[in-house]
């Protein structure tokens, strides 16, 4: 990588951080909603994901400030991917209904492992566990497909950071370095310092995403322009709607 790419991704990085601190400061201050009545199943649906996105942004910035940084991106990963999911909640008719789907499906299988290992339920909960499962559910790599038209651009960097979240070559990497003239390699309490750009970036773009996501179903939509001009202002985009491969599933807002 030449110097002048090393000074980019740099520079990249820095707006990027930036835009993380902009926007969590937005979502801490900014003042209570006011939601129009047929958006508030939508938002109370979205608003505890983007909360958590935005919690997950701040635990990795603390990380990263402790030199734990490879630590932090499973913060990153969590923290897009509830992001991405609130997106498609605002930009998909009906869209709270895969994601309650989601939730309740994942809590019938908590009920039905709970059963399995001796718990005793009411008959009302062993009838509901026992039903067909009809309703739809949320798929994170449908929704990056949909919106980057399947250049796997969105699922890409969604995997890159699993690496810190699953059992890898990436976490082994990070926690040995390598012993010259065959000696046994070097154990590390801390991994390595993280330089990897694309940390940052699933920091800022998630902030950004989540905020912009949520503050859609504030009525008057205020902070619009603000949210689409520090986007700008840090080379991230805002708002996944113009980049829909299935306008056909777009939430029809109120006249």
């Amino acid at each position: 990588m030449s110097d002048d790419d090393e000074r980019e991704l740099a520079r990249l990085a820095e707006r990027h951080l930036a835009a993380a601190h902009a926007f969590l400061e937005h979502f801490r201050t900014a003042p209570a909603f006011i939601v129009e009545p047929e958006n508030v199943r939508a938002f109370n649906a979205t608003y505890p994901l983007v909360a958590h996105a935005m919690n997950q942004i701040a635990a990795a910035l603390v990380l990263r400030v402790q030199g734990l940084g490879y630590a932090a991106r499973a913060n990153a990963r969590v923290a897009l991917e509830h992001a991405l999911i609130a997106q498609s909640v605002v930009h998909t008719h009906d869209g709270e209904e895969p994601l309650i789907g989601s939730m309740d499906k994942l809590q019938r299988n908590i009920l039905r492992d709970m059963r399995t290992g001796g718990a005793v339920l009411s008959p009302d909960l062993n009838a509901e566990i026992d039903s067909p499962w009809t309703r739809p559910e949320t798929k994170l790599q449908e929704i990056a497909d949909r919106f980057d038209n399947g250049s796997k651009a969105i699922y890409g960097l969604y995997r890159i950071l699993t690496g810190a979240v699953h059992v890898s070559l990436t976490t082994l990497t990070a926690y040995l370095q390598p012993g010259a003239n065959d000696r046994p390699p070097k154990l590390l309490k801390a991994a390595k310092p993280d330089t990897d750009s694309d940390q940052v970036l699933a920091l800022g773009w998630s902030a950004v995403l989540a905020v912009s996501a949520i503050e859609s179903f504030r009525k008057g939509d205020r902070y619009r322009g603000w949210i689409n001009a520090m986007a700008k202002d840090h080379e991230l985009v805002a708002d996944l709607g113009s980049f829909d491969s299935q306008p056909h599933r777009q939430r029809r807002r109120s006249s």
